[in-house]
């Protein structure tokens, strides 16, 4: 716990000191150090390599988690048949979580009156494409060559792709066990590869930051602190609203005790795992101690090694929700019109993505380039909010991890033994050796 949250507080010192860096360059008169050397040169240089470096991991972090998402899910050793609920129920959660995101996006607009031509104070240079008619994205989704469709990074096409190939494997069977171990194998080392990436970050986040608000206006910046506030209150609304009518409607009652399992006694049980969660924004690293406080909680051990290594991957509310208003804040800032089916390709994808997002910091920002890339936006526009991503990142991973118990409660109730209620309202802690 202590190195992520070592990361967390390098990201935080990075992020004030590039607000406090940004603002002591505006003061300083402008010339070739200031700008070309300092602003042009150096900080650009950092920022665009971190980019660079994010975009490096993207196509292969989409190809493998995703084949190991859905091969996951039919482990008969973990109880397929709960697994498959457990993902219809993730699939169906998402779309409304990125829809009623965009809608608090609309409603509220945290890029304020900025224009395409604000994008300027933000040192990018905007170069939109027009998005493609929904049927084009529609049919482009099946590639001709899977392999043109990897080099080419046409996002939706690997997506595709890869949900072909883990069906496929679950449908060999045994046969393609050593196929399904690769694939495990090469995801493993493609998160390694971005964990080794995100802890640069705190340089990135810096540089970044830093760049930004050196060419930043009052209004800019009140745009920024806008859009971390809108984001925050549709996690919050979800939280309470969401989560808290499928607890009352799905769950219900506690048939131990006859009372109604409310919001507030789920926080108190689970709280362990959302603080790690909230403090490493990594639902992967807070899985031991999301499987520790499943036990408490009353899930059995193979209701819990189904429930939460799936939800790692595969339920990513919170994810979901700050796409729906990162895509609504940047199309706003670049003057780029959403129509309906730019919404509904940014539903599409955005599931899709969410979907296939690994359970590792930074990772939900990876995926918003998908998004981006979807409706014909620059994957650049990240740099304008990359700085403040840790914000949001943490209370995000919290939401993704919440679900997972809330998920895994709906589907375990109706099964016999899922549920330990006697557990669930024990003060004892479940012994260690069945936390996992």
């Amino acid at each position: 716990m202590s190195n992520s949250t070592s990361l967390t507080t390098r990201m935080l010192i990075a992020l004030v000191l590039g607000v406090i860096t940004g603002f002591i360059l505006q003061a300083v008169p402008t010339g070739f150090v200031r700008d070309t050397v300092i602003i042009n040169g150096i900080l650009m240089f950092f920022g665009e390599l971190f980019l660079n470096l994010i975009w490096m991991v993207v196509i292969p972090l989409i190809f493998f988690s995703l084949i190991v998402g859905v091969t996951a899910v039919a482990d008969p050793q973990k109880v397929g048949r709960i697994g498959g609920k457990l993902t219809l129920i993730y699939i169906l959660s998402t779309v409304p979580a990125i829809g009623a995101a965009m809608f608090f996006g609309f409603t509220l607009n945290p890029a304020y009156n900025l224009t395409y031509e604000a994008a300027a104070a933000f040192g990018i240079t905007p170069t939109i494409a027009t998005p493609p008619p929904l049927v084009n994205v529609l049919l482009n989704i099946v590639p001709r060559n899977p392999f043109a469709a990897l080099a080419s990074t046409a996002t939706l096409q690997i997506i595709f792709v890869s949900m072909v190939i883990g069906f496929a494997i679950l449908a060999v069977g045994k046969a393609a066990e050593p196929a399904k171990n690769l694939f495990i194998s090469l995801n493993a080392v493609v998160m390694k590869i971005t964990e080794g990436v995100m802890k640069l970050a705190p340089i990135g986040v810096f540089a970044l930051i830093a760049r930004s608000f050196s060419q930043l206006g009052l209004s800019a910046i009140a745009a920024l602190i806008g859009f971390v506030l809108v984001v925050w209150l549709a996690l919050a609304f979800h939280t309470i609203v969401v989560y808290g009518l499928a607890l009352k409607i799905f769950v219900g009652k506690d048939p131990y005790t006859g009372k109604s399992i409310s919001l507030t006694t789920m926080f108190k049980k689970v709280a362990p795992a959302l603080a790690f969660a909230f403090s490493s924004a990594s639902s992967a690293a807070t899985l031991p101690v999301t499987m520790r406080c499943a036990r408490n909680l009353g899930f059995s051990r193979e209701m819990a090694s189904v429930t939460f290594p799936l939800g790692v991957t595969l339920n990513m509310d919170g994810t979901a929700i700050f796409q729906g208003v990162a895509i609504v804040f940047l199309a706003t800032l670049y003057g780029v019109a959403l129509d309906v089916g730019s919404v509904i390709t940014v539903l599409i994808t955005a599931t899709l993505a969410t979907l296939g997002t690994a359970g590792v910091p930074g990772a939900g920002m990876i995926m918003l380039s998908v998004v981006l890339a979807s409706i014909g936006m620059p994957i650049e526009a990240i740099a304008l909010i990359f700085g403040i991503d840790r914000i949001v990142d943490m209370p995000r991973t919290a939401i993704n991890v919440c679900g997972d118990f809330i998920y895994g409660m709906i589907v375990a109730k109706p099964e016999e033994g899922m549920l330990d209620w006697q557990q669930f309202n024990s003060t004892v802690d479940a012994p260690m050796e069945e936390a996992v």
